[in-house]
């Protein structure tokens, strides 16, 4: 929670488990990660909500070759062995924070709108070998391709989270 400012955790929190869509870094290896993400109800004015990622599993998947590899080079293979349960970050840091809060609208007493604040920063390392192995593969076009990704990941994911919130806020004022 330091980290990311976030509001430090309660009884009342809750856990949840998102299986992300994945990213595609070569053609037939995709890689996916399931975050576990903690949720606070914060109540100023009107309610708001904290969403601070805690840690996640990465599982990569396709060409079994390419997986071998990746879990290989990535030292995923060694902590499945020894580990079977236990969440693995495989080279990669994840901060995450994004603060959602109800605001009343601007222009209306009587309607609101929802203000999202997050930040994100996503470091994932890999190892020497694997960018060698990769014919035209470099650090600047890994950066280029991942981000991309990420880009047109959240930009098609997020309208539907978006709506998803709203439709479950309308659940929740009407129960």
């Amino acid at each position: 929670c330091d980290s990311v400012n976030a509001l430090p955790p309660t009884s009342d929190d809750r856990f949840f488990e998102v299986t992300t869509s994945g990213v595609k870094f070569l053609p037939g290896l995709q890689v996916m990660n399931v975050a576990t993400i903690g949720v606070k109800v914060t109540n100023q004015e009107l309610p708001g909500y904290e969403l601070v990622f805690i840690r996640n599993l990465t599982r990569a998947k396709g060409n079994r070759l390419f997986v071998w590899f990746f879990d290989k080079v990535t030292g995923k293979d060694k902590e499945n062995s020894n580990k079977k349960d236990e969440p693995s970050n495989g080279g990669q840091t994840t901060l995450s924070l994004n603060k959602i809060r109800v605001v009343p609208a601007e222009n209306s007493s009587s309607m609101i709108s929802f203000e999202s604040n997050t930040s994100l920063s996503i470091q994932i390392q890999f190892p020497a070998i694997l960018m060698k192995a990769i014919p035209g593969a470099s650090k600047e076009k890994s950066e280029k391709t991942g981000g991309d990704t990420l880009r047109k990941v959240l930009e098609d994911d997020c309208p539907g989270s978006l709506e998803a919130f709203r439709q479950e806020y309308v659940r929740w004022l009407e129960s």
